[in-house]
């Protein structure tokens, strides 16, 4: 409360003359009355919001709330529990470079062990805790169904694990893959075999005996129709495709089929229960291939070789680009934050030789959709997002690939690296540009066995 003091008492030096110290009283009085209305006015307008189109200053200094949803329980928990781990690093490092248009990013997690709780967390996460954006989500039947969710409530989705090429080819309006297609990834893996590895085994491509074995969901199905799309188009000899349910205990049946068919290359996509049981089973009955090439998930979870063994020095994995040499990130601050990623990431995984693929990607959608997409929306909805989406173009990503997006929401600058497992590690054996190794172990040493 203002309080004034002035003379109260009127006292007279003459005819019709008054003390001045009681009209100077008044005076201060009157000016004292009109400043506490400009501080009430001001107020007042100050708590009806400013105009910026975003609800205002007190909305703006909200949190920016997004979700993340993976596996941290079941056969993928590893995995799972990596790529949030990553997603939080980014979700630090944004922060402290001043969030998401001046708000702080707040993050909301879900373990979603299969598609069925990935609908309900989706749901969850959308409907309850308010995000307006979800990463995800290591699986394509989880990146599915998140999406089935994201894209009746406007709500983007970020996906940097699921490749399945339906993610893209349904019409989604509201997701994004920073990372390349299923069927490209099948479609790599088999180039690289005809360019490079035919020619090591002294095998003409067309000569050069090749299988497909393969989990059957919408991830599996689409790599290994990529791969038999590609070899059909490059004459290689396709001698045998079979497929199974990820479940699966028993792979006797399968292999023995393979075994028959006498491949030289062997391809496999798979999640990491079924690629180590199939590796297993394949050393069981003497039918390891001269070259085993995995696309993606289980065989470069860090689990596969930590099981397998030396004996997995040489199988190849066709995936992201991961653990790239540092000199590659030209963009002195890039290369900053990969660095602070990984070191953060080792410190949380000390076990770990490398950081996962799945962890770099998640860190890569994550980070760069944060830090150079959400800054050009010009609104904060999903029809804001997806224009910056679109629009934004990027010569590189902490993935060493560029961000250049389709209509239908699919990054084709993203391309499939041919990495493989060599003491314990992945290492990347192609492109030239990203490579941080040479092959190794073609044929495999343990081929026949």
């Amino acid at each position: 409360m203002i309080s004034c003091e002035h003379e109260e008492t009127l006292k007279f030096k003459g005819k019709d003359e008054y003390d001045v110290s009681i009209i100077r009283g008044r005076r201060m009085k009157k000016k004292l009355a009109i400043l506490l209305v400009l501080v009430l006015l001001l107020s007042t307008l100050a708590g009806c919001g400013g105009g910026n189109g975003s609800g205002g200053d007190s909305e703006s200094a909200e949190p920016f709330k997004v979700g993340a949803i993976y596996p941290l329980s079941g056969a993928n928990a590893l995995l799972g529990s990596q790529c949030l781990a990553a997603v939080k690093i980014a979700v630090d490092i944004v922060n402290a470079n001043g969030g998401v248009q001046g708000r702080q990013v707040q993050l909301v997690s879900a373990d979603a062990p299969d598609p069925t709780a990935a609908t309900t967390e989706a749901g969850r996460l959308v409907d309850q805790q308010g995000v307006q954006v979800i990463f995800g989500s290591l699986a394509s039947g989880n990146a599915l169904a998140i999406a089935g969710v994201t894209e009746k409530s406007g709500v983007t989705l970020v996906e940097s694990g699921g490749i399945a090429d339906a993610l893209t080819d349904s019409g989604f309006k509201n997701v994004f893959r920073i990372l390349d297609k299923g069927g490209l990834r099948g479609a790599a893996g088999v180039t690289y075999t005809a360019d490079v590895i035919a020619p090591m085994l002294n095998i003409a491509p067309k000569d050069l005996r090749v299988a497909i074995i393969h989990e059957e969901s919408s991830y599996g199905t689409s790599v290994a129709d990529g791969a038999e799309n590609k070899i059909k188009e490059l004459g290689l000899n396709l001698v045998a495709r079979e497929h199974y349910n990820s479940t699966i205990t028993d792979m006797s049946a399968l292999v023995l089929k393979l075994k028959e068919a006498k491949p030289d290359v062997l391809f496999t996509v798979n999640y990491i229960n079924d690629a180590i049981l199939l590796v297993d089973t394949l050393k069981q009955y003497d039918a390891i291939p001269k070259v085993l090439m995995g696309c993606g998930a289980g065989t470069t979870d860090p689990n596969f070789a930590a099981t397998i063994g030396a004996d997995s020095d040489g199988f190849f994995c066709t995936d992201m680009p991961t653990n790239l040499p540092l000199d590659v990130f030209t963009d002195e601050a890039m290369k900053n934050v990969v660095s602070e990623f990984r070191e953060r990431f080792r410190k949380e995984f000390p076990d770990m030789n490398n950081v996962s693929v799945a962890a770099e990607a998640a860190f890569a959608g994550s980070y760069t959709f944060m830090n150079n997409i959400l800054p050009n929306a010009k609104t904060l909805d999903a029809a804001g997002i997806r224009e910056a989406a679109l629009t934004t173009k990027l010569d590189m990503t902490t993935l060493g690939f560029g961000w250049d997006l389709g209509d239908d929401g699919q990054n084709y600058a993203a391309s499939a690296n041919i990495n493989q497992w060599q003491g314990g590690k992945v290492v990347t054996v192609s492109p030239d540009k990203l490579k941080n190794g040479e092959v190794i172990n073609v044929p495999l040493p343990i081929a026949g066995q």
